[in-house]
């Protein structure tokens, strides 16, 4: 009796144990938001980067960057890439094929922003971005 008495024992245990496991494995489906701030980023971490700026810091920009831009710092910095000028932009963005960066001030290294993966926020700045490269007009090449 005593060795029955045990292994129903050790079998209750195992599947208690296996139920205890599948329940604290099991998955939650808490959404991840679309949307979060950040004071440290790089625009290396952008994949073919579009960008919009009524406002331009100094910085590096990757040579395959598309420029729409308001007013900028340093001229130089424009060198060999696809810039255009545009008076009437207002805001500034760092558009990638996944994601977006929207930035609370000039698009400089480590300026307060907001990473967003939202598709309508994404479709829309990708619209403003697009109506924007097409009115706005090329830097003079002189400039570049």
């Amino acid at each position: 009796m005593d060795v029955l008495s045990v292994i129903i024992g050790i079998i209750i245990g195992v599947v208690s144990v296996g139920f205890a496991i599948e329940l604290g494995m099991k998955r939650t489906n808490v959404k991840q938001p679309a949307s979060r701030p950040t004071h440290k980023w790089s625009i290396s971490e952008i994949t073919n980067p579009r960008i919009v700026a009524e406002h331009m810091g100094d910085m590096e920009v990757p040579k395959n960057a598309k420029i729409v831009v308001n007013q900028y710092d340093n001229k130089d910095m424009f060198r060999g890439r696809q810039v255009k000028e545009h008076s009437g932009i207002r805001g500034n963005f760092v558009l990638g094929d996944d994601r977006a960066l929207i930035l609370a001030g000039p698009i400089k290294e480590d300026e307060l922003g907001i990473w967003t993966i939202e598709k309508e926020m994404l479709e829309k700045l990708n619209r403003y971005f697009e109506d924007s490269w097409y009115k706005a007009t090329n830097m003079k090449h002189e400039e570049q």
